[in-house]
């Protein structure tokens, strides 16, 4: 069964829909391994089919649940310590934390301001400007700060790994205008003004959601105005990148939807209308990934850093997301045992698998008799720690560590569970056991083979450095003690 994520979120006509859209991003990341479900209060008929269409089920909080006893009564009615909490909203503040936090799992909390101080497991933060010395936060928090953790729904991603760059400024420009789903200020007029007093914008493409105020003055606006504008509504993320991509500029809120359009690559202008937009407009233009609106308005604007911005945004927040949720995941329901004469069998299974038998430095397959002979010899050796992870009871790995002045490491994953982070997981882990077992800290070597890309990838990435081998065709790896 697979592990539940709660994911608590609001939106409507005054606060807008951000923080449920980028939630819905993260959902999307995690839904092929976590069991994901939202818990909204009062969504509208529009955002209960939103989330409904994108696979996800809705639990409702109404006004029988009071603001103040809501947290409580999540957490006496929707957790039970075996899931994960993701909080997405200024107004989930300590206190709230504190009550969800020892009845959830884990807690994450989405969070782009640092108001308030953290009790969370993990902090996700997809925008940049921001330190992990700006939280106030426990000392186990984990921090996920920057453009590498986008929650952005999975075409834009896309977007961000295939596109070209544009070259030159043409002299007739599209401009894209989106200000959010609700645009309560109605920036969104302002912006086709701005566009308007250009003589090098002769077209607006306008992206409003269903929460949106102010339609009789922007068709006022359309009847008057020189320009040619197309208006959308509710556009899905498919279609949305097909406009962002074929426009030539941008006129949007610091927010995501300007995360969004920075994935299509082009020229960037900032319209603040929240002051929690202040952090990620100061980034943008001070590193010349974006500019404001008013240097547009004036015709003062300079070209950004396209090479810059395809860098930063490389489209593989999804994988890295998704590998720090299994983390949090693999902390809760992972757990170690020192193998026995029972698991003689599984060993034996695991070892014959012809992927494993590949990467071995002995690829011939196994013979039942001649593993017999091993595995007892290695259960009855003193200096051999062998040790089965298994996760939510079930054994998925196991790690074996020969104790010789070092302690040489040698490691496999049940063929069905692979491709899942659970190796990288194992060894970090494994080594914490084993210098709990043997009350000191020692230095951890590995052998693998040049070819095995998994294995070199997986020890780099655990601190293991490359020394020089004693054996041909392999690459030996050393992790000092502490």
């Amino acid at each position: 069964m697979k592990t539940k994520v709660l994911l608590r979120a609001d939106g409507h006509n005054k606060m807008g829909l951000g923080h449920v859209v980028r939630s819905l991003a993260l959902a999307k990341m995690l839904e092929h391994d976590f069991d994901c479900q939202f818990i909204v209060r009062d969504p509208s008929q529009t955002l209960r089919k939103l989330i409904e269409s994108e696979g996800f089920s809705l639990i409702r909080l109404n006004d029988r649940v009071l603001p103040a006893h809501e947290a409580q009564y999540i957490a006496h009615h929707f957790l039970r310590g075996d899931e994960i909490v993701v909080l997405d909203g200024y107004h989930f503040d300590s206190s709230y934390q504190q009550i969800i936090k020892p009845a959830a799992g884990k807690l994450v909390c989405i969070d782009d301001i640092h108001q308030t101080h953290f009790w969370a497991d993990s902090i996700i933060n997809h925008t940049s400007g921001i330190s992990a010395d700006d939280y106030a936060k426990e000392e186990y928090t984990q921090m996920n700060l920057g453009f590498e953790y986008l929650l952005l729904r999975q075409p834009f991603l896309d977007a961000a790994k295939n596109r070209a760059i544009k070259k030159g400024k043409q002299p007739s420009q599209s401009a894209f205008i989106c200000m959010g789903g609700a645009d309560p200020t109605n920036a969104t007029v302002r912006a086709l003004s701005v566009c308007a007093h250009r003589d090098d914008v002769s077209e607006c493409h306008v992206v409003i959601g269903s929460a949106y105020l102010h339609q009789d003055e922007l068709s006022d606006f359309c009847t008057r105005s020189k320009l040619k504008i197309n208006i959308y509504r509710n556009l899905n993320a498919d279609n949305m990148v097909v406009l962002m991509s074929n426009c030539d500029l941008a006129i949007c809120p610091p927010s995501t939807v300007a995360l969004e359009y920075l994935c299509t690559g082009h020229q960037l202008y900032l319209m603040q209308t929240a002051d929690n937009q202040a952090y990620l407009q100061q980034y943008l233009i001070r590193n010349k990934l974006a500019q404001s609106w008013i240097k547009f308005a004036g015709g003062d604007e300079k070209p950004v850093k396209l090479k810059e911005i395809h860098q930063l945004f490389d489209g593989k927040s999804d994988h890295r997301l998704l590998k720090h949720f299994r983390k949090l995941d693999y902390d809760l329901h992972c757990s170690f045992r020192m193998a026995n004469e029972g698991d003689l069998l599984l060993y034996f299974k695991w070892a014959n698998d012809p992927m494993t038998r590949l990467q071995s430095f002995q690829p011939d397959p196994i013979q039942i008799e001649d593993h017999r002979a091993w595995y007892q010899t290695k259960m009855a050796d003193p200096k051999v720690m062998m040790y089965i992870m298994q996760y939510k009871g079930k054994p998925v790995g196991q790690i074996r560590f020969g104790i010789n002045g070092v302690a040489l490491l040698s490691y496999s994953i049940d063929p069905e569970k692979r491709g899942k982070s659970f190796g990288t997981y194992m060894v970090r882990q494994a080594i914490k056991e084993l210098e709990k077992d043997i009350e000191r800290p020692i230095n951890v070597v590995g052998y693998v083979k040049e070819d095995n890309l998994a294995s070199n990838k997986a020890l780099s990435n655990l601190g293991f450095k490359p020394i020089k081998s004693d054996q041909e065709a392999s690459i030996k790896y050393l992790l000092k003690a502490g």
